[in-house]
């Protein structure tokens, strides 16, 4: 349900880190292998996980004809390098009538730095139910940037988080109530956001918006899992970092439009923490469900 109120009345769409064609440009580099480049770089100076979850997933599409990806389970290996391309190498695994299997992995300097599961699923008739909410929050044109935010509250906030989020980002982001979680110590494992990426409307192949939507869904998931405990969930005394992912595909969505990453925490310990998350769109239909586990270190003087 989304809530029509707010002190904001703007559209107009941020710039982001990424263009959406250097993203999907995979190549082929030999039977089932494929380069992509590293992209720009993350927080801490490596490959974009979400880069790496979109250019496996595509290099994975390219071996099968024209089935859609039904889910991925994905593991970060190794810290990716972005002065290197990435070398995505395929392994196919099942091809039948409806469903194929695919196993990615990518590779730099002889190392592998990541691996995914994917599976592509024909549509076919079968039982539909929708047992999933959109939490109620203002839409997307009454919610701020978070670029925005932290620049109009930069005198409240820790450094780290206007160094982090002042500049472009991975994705277009609208955080719902920041304040709750940027100016205070929250007691529950959870934020909204809105996101987007205007340059999707120039992809036509509905697969490649998987790919992009994959991209997206790495962007602020895992921090879900640190609110309680730390503040800035980035900067230089607290390390987060993503270990897996997984990603089911519900329903068909265009990037380029606004949809909701609803996104909690279960549960934290012995190091990690998991975020799960629901993607709305608009109407609140359920467009994808992901997971992600994170490491989480404290650095004490």
């Amino acid at each position: 349900m989304i809530v029509a109120d707010g002190p904001v009345d703007d559209d107009g769409p941020m710039p982001t880190r990424d263009p959406i064609s250097d993203i999907v440009d995979v190549t082929e580099a030999g039977p089932d292998r494929f380069i992509g480049s590293a992209g720009a770089r993350n927080h801490i100076g490596t490959v974009f996980g979400g880069r790496l979850l979109a250019q496996a997933l595509l290099s994975a599409m390219k071996t099968v004809e024209t089935l859609h990806a039904s889910s991925f389970h994905a593991y970060f290996l190794a810290a990716g390098r972005t002065d290197q391309p990435i070398d995505y190498r395929v392994t196919r695994l099942r091809d039948s009538r409806r469903f194929a299997n695919r196993q990615i992995t990518a590779w730099q300097d002889g190392q592998a730095i990541f691996t995914m599961m994917a599976e592509f699923h024909a549509p076919e008739e079968g039982f539909v139910h929708q047992n999933a909410s959109m939490p109620a929050v203002p839409p997307p044109e009454h919610v701020a940037p978070i670029q925005h935010f932290v620049r109009e509250r930069a005198a409240e906030l820790e450094q780290a988080v206007t160094h982090n989020f002042a500049a472009a980002l991975a994705i277009e982001m609208r955080p719902v109530e920041p304040e709750n979680y940027f100016l205070a110590r929250p007691t529950e494992a959870a934020r909204s956001f809105w996101f987007r990426q205007s340059g999707a409307a120039a992809v036509e192949d509905s697969r490649l918006q998987q790919c992009l939507l994959a991209f997206a869904s790495d962007y602020w998931l895992a921090g879900a899992a640190a609110l309680p405990h730390f503040l800035p969930t980035n900067s230089t005394e607290f390390l987060i970092t993503s270990m897996d992912h997984a990603m089911w595909f519900h329903r068909p969505a265009r990037c380029e439009e606004w949809m909701l990453h609803d996104t909690s925490s279960p549960s934290a310990g012995d190091g990690l923490g998991l975020t799960t998350g629901r993607i709305f769109d608009r109407a609140g239909r359920l467009i994808a469900s992901t997971a992600q586990e994170c490491l989480m270190r404290r650095f004490r003087a």
